[in-house]
């Protein structure tokens, strides 16, 4: 869910994910009973494409999902709640789904401040990895709860953001690994051997020809937790991937 108006996404964005968070401690999938109700002044409906007024939306504090979209009762607008029912009062707010970045990469930053090829060659995986950290938070309180992003240190960052023993807040994290690339045709490059892949073991892609070298990488790379398989047609080649059977 995601509030209209950037001045109170962080508050309420916060407010539901530490109610969450307070009662993430069990595994059981069925709902808890004390669920977190959020009284929205209007929801947006993505599939009338139209606004509905005074909803209460129900979600499990155990594993952070909607249960339930409705209308609220007279009982709800009056504010008299169960003692074991957590509320978010947004009825002055209009309340959006959650916003999907189909293109993230968390383990960077503006290049304005390092080079892409200083930030994969010269920075320690330790201070990537609390960038991606806080990336990735910041990302959930801007009402992103969906992101896509590639890379290898991804894999093990969208386990630490997942399920209800999660380490840290973030969007749910789908990842595409290393994109698939044609030999000579990505970086970072070094300045001796130009004629080598990356610079000292260090690649921003994995490098694949031909057909049976990108069935072997696809089946890598989903091997590895790959959600999708990221392909750069570059100077003018065109790769086709042949999915792993």
């Amino acid at each position: 869910m995601t509030v209209a108006g950037s001045h109170c996404r962080w508050e309420i964005a916060m407010q539901v994910h530490q109610a969450t968070d307070a009662h993430s401690n069990s595994n059981d999938p069925t709902p808890s009973p004390g669920t977190i109700t959020v009284l929205a002044g209007r929801v947006f409906d993505p599939y009338t494409r139209a606004f509905l007024c005074a909803q209460a939306i129900t979600v499990d504090p155990r594993t952070g999902l909607i249960c339930d979209v409705r209308a609220q009762t007279q009982h709800e607008r009056e504010s008299a709640f169960d003692s074991d029912v957590q509320v978010v009062d947004l009825r002055d707010a209009t309340v959006l789904p959650g916003f999907v970045d189909a293109h993230v990469h968390l383990f960077l930053h503006p290049y304005a401040e390092t080079s892409w090829e200083d930030q994969l060659t010269k920075e320690p995986l330790v201070e990537r990895t609390v960038r991606a950290v806080n990336h990735a938070r910041e990302t959930l309180l801007a009402g992103d709860l969906g992101t896509e992003g590639a890379g290898d240190a991804d894999v093990a960052l969208r386990k630490c953001l997942s399920g209800v023993h999660a380490l840290v807040p973030g969007p749910r994290y789908y990842i595409a690994n290393r994109a698939l690339v044609p030999t000579g045709s990505y970086g970072p490059k070094g300045n001796l051997r130009v004629n080598e892949e990356g610079v000292q073991g260090i690649s921003g892609a994995e490098v694949a020809d031909g057909v049976e070298e990108c069935r072997k990488a696809v089946r890598r790379q989903i091997g590895a937790g790959a959600d999708w398989i990221k392909v750069r047609a570059l100077l003018l080649l065109v790769l086709v991937v042949a999915y792993a059977k």
